[in-house]
């Protein structure tokens, strides 16, 4: 009788493996479909359009430079600010007032023989970014992405 007990035993033992590879598979099925998906695709990042705030066309009288002493320049400049998002736009246009005047300052200031270069542009395009930037009261800070210029007339 010894040889039907070890037939029980190795019928046992099948039933045995079967039974945990079945439960195996059941386990990796279950959690397949309970994890969450590493192959998905990356979503794509929004492409946002661009920001656009226009200021009016600034008129300027520019100092007396030393080697024109008689002659007055003047400065027609047309200024296109380019934010991050609407909410700037919104705050930069309930401050426009103190927009505009730190732009007259600013330029009013500037000497006639660096604007006259590409650099001296430039120059002037980074102080206005640098100028406007800020926080214009607790809640609503604005950053200048870009300064664009539209018109630059000296005369």
């Amino acid at each position: 009788m010894p040889t039907a007990s070890k037939k029980v035993s190795a019928l046992n033992l099948i039933l045995i493996l079967i039974t945990l590879s079945a439960i195996g598979f059941a386990a990796y099925l279950w959690f397949q479909s309970h994890s969450p998906n590493t192959n998905t695709v990356p979503e794509e990042p929004k492409i946002m359009s661009p920001v656009f705030l226009t200021l009016k066309p600034f008129t300027i009288s520019l100092p007396v430079s030393e080697d024109n002493i008689d002659i007055n320049k003047i400065i027609y400049i047309g200024i296109v600010l380019r934010v991050a998002d609407e909410n700037q736009k919104t705050v930069l246009l309930d401050y426009l007032p103190e927009v505009r005047s730190d732009v007259l300052l600013l330029t009013s200031n500037q000497n006639i023989n660096q604007l006259k270069l590409e650099s001296g542009k430039i120059n002037l395009q980074e102080q206005i970014k640098n100028t406007l930037s800020r926080h214009y009261d607790a809640k609503n800070s604005v950053k200048i992405d870009e300064v664009l210029f539209t018109d630059f007339i000296i005369r």
